[in-house]
Protein backbone atom coordinates (compact mmCIF):
# COMPACT_ATOMS: atom_id res chain seq x y z
CA UNK A 1 0.00 0.00 0.00
CA UNK A 2 0.81 3.91 0.01
CA UNK A 3 1.48 3.86 3.67
CA UNK A 4 3.77 1.14 3.71
CA UNK A 5 5.87 1.90 1.07
CA UNK A 6 5.54 5.54 2.73
CA UNK A 7 6.86 3.87 6.14
CA UNK A 8 9.45 2.22 4.44
CA UNK A 9 11.48 5.32 2.91
CA UNK A 10 10.74 7.24 6.01
CA UNK A 11 12.02 3.86 8.23
CA UNK A 12 15.12 5.85 9.18
CA UNK A 13 13.70 8.67 10.21
CA UNK A 14 10.80 7.64 12.41
CA UNK A 15 13.53 5.21 14.05
CA UNK A 16 15.53 8.51 14.93
CA UNK A 17 12.14 10.41 16.59
CA UNK A 18 10.96 7.31 17.70
CA UNK A 19 14.63 7.26 20.14
CA UNK A 20 14.02 11.24 20.70
CA UNK A 21 11.11 11.12 21.99
CA UNK A 22 11.58 8.41 24.25
CA UNK A 23 14.61 10.17 25.55
CA UNK A 24 12.55 13.31 26.27
CA UNK A 25 10.60 11.23 28.40
CA UNK A 26 13.43 9.61 29.93
CA UNK A 27 14.74 13.12 30.91
CA UNK A 28 11.68 14.15 32.86
CA UNK A 29 12.24 11.22 35.45
CA UNK A 30 16.00 11.56 36.15
CA UNK A 31 18.56 14.16 37.41
CA UNK A 32 22.05 14.65 38.36
CA UNK A 33 24.49 12.29 36.40
CA UNK A 34 21.79 10.13 34.78
CA UNK A 35 19.98 13.27 33.18
CA UNK A 36 23.28 14.68 31.48
CA UNK A 37 24.01 10.97 30.19
CA UNK A 38 20.51 11.28 28.66
CA UNK A 39 20.49 14.48 27.23
CA UNK A 40 24.10 13.44 25.80
CA UNK A 41 22.19 11.05 24.22
CA UNK A 42 19.31 13.32 22.78
CA UNK A 43 22.16 15.19 21.92
CA UNK A 44 23.69 12.65 19.75
CA UNK A 45 20.71 11.51 18.14
CA UNK A 46 19.96 15.08 17.19
CA UNK A 47 23.26 15.58 15.37
CA UNK A 48 22.85 12.74 13.79
CA UNK A 49 19.28 13.31 12.42
CA UNK A 50 20.93 16.99 10.76
CA UNK A 51 23.71 15.05 10.09
CA UNK A 52 22.13 12.37 7.86
CA UNK A 53 19.03 14.66 6.80
CA UNK A 54 19.54 17.97 7.07
CA UNK A 55 23.71 18.71 6.09
CA UNK A 56 22.54 21.05 3.29
CA UNK A 57 22.45 24.54 5.10
CA UNK A 58 19.41 25.67 2.92
CA UNK A 59 17.72 22.55 4.19
CA UNK A 60 18.12 22.90 7.59
CA UNK A 61 16.86 26.81 7.67
CA UNK A 62 13.79 25.79 5.35
CA UNK A 63 13.19 22.78 7.99
CA UNK A 64 13.61 24.28 10.95
CA UNK A 65 11.21 27.24 9.68
CA UNK A 66 8.58 24.52 9.20
CA UNK A 67 9.20 22.73 12.57
CA UNK A 68 9.12 26.06 14.11
CA UNK A 69 5.71 26.62 13.37
CA UNK A 70 4.21 22.78 13.08
CA UNK A 71 2.40 23.93 10.09
CA UNK A 72 3.09 27.40 7.89
CA UNK A 73 2.52 28.57 4.82
CA UNK A 74 5.97 28.65 2.48
CA UNK A 75 4.87 31.35 -0.19
CA UNK A 76 4.86 35.36 -0.27
CA UNK A 77 6.14 36.76 3.03
CA UNK A 78 7.51 33.46 4.53
CA UNK A 79 9.08 33.07 0.80
CA UNK A 80 11.20 36.43 1.19
CA UNK A 81 11.91 35.96 4.70
CA UNK A 82 13.61 32.53 3.95
CA UNK A 83 15.09 33.86 0.68
CA UNK A 84 16.48 36.94 3.03
CA UNK A 85 18.00 34.21 5.38
CA UNK A 86 19.43 31.97 2.78
CA UNK A 87 20.53 34.66 0.66
CA UNK A 88 18.57 32.12 -2.13
CA UNK A 89 15.99 33.25 -4.92
CA UNK A 90 12.40 31.44 -4.54
CA UNK A 91 13.09 29.10 -7.26
CA UNK A 92 15.80 27.84 -5.18
CA UNK A 93 14.31 27.86 -1.78
CA UNK A 94 10.95 25.59 -3.77
CA UNK A 95 13.87 23.17 -4.89
CA UNK A 96 14.94 22.75 -1.00
CA UNK A 97 10.97 22.02 -0.01
CA UNK A 98 10.72 19.64 -2.55
CA UNK A 99 13.74 18.03 -1.34
CA UNK A 100 12.61 17.55 2.08
CA UNK A 101 9.02 16.71 0.48
CA UNK A 102 10.57 13.91 -1.21
CA UNK A 103 12.30 12.61 1.76
CA UNK A 104 9.74 12.78 4.24
CA UNK A 105 10.67 15.72 6.13
CA UNK A 106 7.88 17.58 5.65
CA UNK A 107 4.45 17.34 4.18
CA UNK A 108 2.08 19.21 2.02
CA UNK A 109 -1.11 19.91 4.15
CA UNK A 110 -4.14 18.58 2.38
CA UNK A 111 -6.38 21.10 1.66
CA UNK A 112 -3.93 23.73 1.97
CA UNK A 113 -1.90 24.85 -1.13
CA UNK A 114 1.85 26.10 -0.34
CA UNK A 115 1.26 24.81 3.44
CA UNK A 116 3.83 22.65 4.96
CA UNK A 117 3.96 20.76 7.85
CA UNK A 118 7.01 19.15 9.77
CA UNK A 119 6.34 17.09 13.15
CA UNK A 120 9.10 16.14 15.05
CA UNK A 121 10.93 17.64 18.38
CA UNK A 122 13.29 20.07 18.62
CA UNK A 123 16.57 19.24 20.83
CA UNK A 124 15.94 22.28 23.36
CA UNK A 125 12.32 21.77 24.00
Amino acid sequence: TIFEELMTVKKDILALDAGMRESEHRMTDLAGEELEAEMKRYAAMQEAFEEKYLADEVDRVVFEYVRGYGQTELSGGAMGLLSIMTEKNAEDIQGHIEGLTEKGLIYPVAGKPGWYGADYPFADD
